[in-house]
């Protein structure tokens, strides 16, 4: 799974939270970078999407079985139905409660509801039953980024690297991780390994060119770009959020001077 997008108001506010945390720290510039970096991770780890009163899923034959609950889950996840997810795992758990298969799903559904907390609870729990599930690390790291607690999302994407280091999606979470505090030599190494391993990935392409971009890189910045369009992951909002980042980071440069 490579991702689906998320809502625009919740990604405005994890924006405006990584401003707060990084502008004393970084040049002004980086207030636009954050807008498209919230953005791309939030597309490669998951969307938060909410079910509606219009986009309801389809009744079926209640399950009565382990399995058949898990099946439910996944597949009410599959449509972006995750409440209906989570009651689907839950039930699933009523019937097994040591399955740490249980509580990786429910915290994955929690994770894209937006309710971190609670997926990190059940993320814990998975680990305490398998202390090496890359999987749980990888989601985990994920909801400690929407927590912005940076350093712990890290720290969590290198465990899961450590033990599968052929998931590109690790390494895409981690560089973007470093690119938040600035640390660019270390995300563009993260986000090359990504696309060594999955050259079709295309968020990797996008999230580089911004980094890229930053550092003053134009040419391998436009070469992303077209990476990424040719993914199906570019757009326009991403090429005049480069084009607004290197506008701003000549700006600076010429006021430094």
């Amino acid at each position: 799974m490579q991702g689906v997008p998320c809502g625009f108001n919740k990604v405005t506010l994890h924006t405006t939270k990584l401003i707060k945390k990084f502008k004393d720290s970084v040049c002004p510039f980086l207030v636009r970078v954050c807008m498209v970096g919230v953005f791309l991770i939030t597309i490669a780890c998951g969307s938060e999407n909410e079910e509606s009163v219009m986009n309801t899923p389809t009744p079926r034959p209640t399950p009565s079985t382990f399995e058949e609950l898990i099946e439910l889950g996944n597949a009410m996840s599959e449509r972006t139905f995750y409440a209906s997810a989570v009651k689907a795992f839950e039930a699933a758990y009523q019937l097994n409660p040591d399955s740490p298969e249980v509580f990786l799903l429910r915290g994955i559904a929690y994770n894209k509801l937006g309710e971190y907390k609670l997926a990190i609870a059940d993320f814990n729990q998975v680990l305490r039953m398998i202390p090496e599930q890359d999987e749980a690390f990888y989601e985990r790291g994920s909801a400690f980024g929407n927590l912005n607690s940076v350093n712990q999302a890290r720290d969590d994407f290198s465990r899961a690297i450590n033990i599968n280091p052929e998931d590109p999606r690790y390494f895409n979470a981690r560089g973007f991780s470093y690119a938040t505090t600035g640390k660019y030599e270390e995300a563009l190494g993260d986000y090359d390994k990504a696309v060594l391993l999955d050259p079709t990935f295309g968020i990797v392409y996008a999230n580089r060119a911004v980094v890229h971009a930053i550092v003053g890189n134009d040419e391998a910045a436009d070469k992303d770009l077209l990476l990424a369009d040719d993914t199906g992951i570019g757009s326009d909002i991403l090429k005049e959020e480069v084009r607004l980042i290197r506008s701003q980071r000549d700006s600076y440069r010429v006021e430094s001077e």
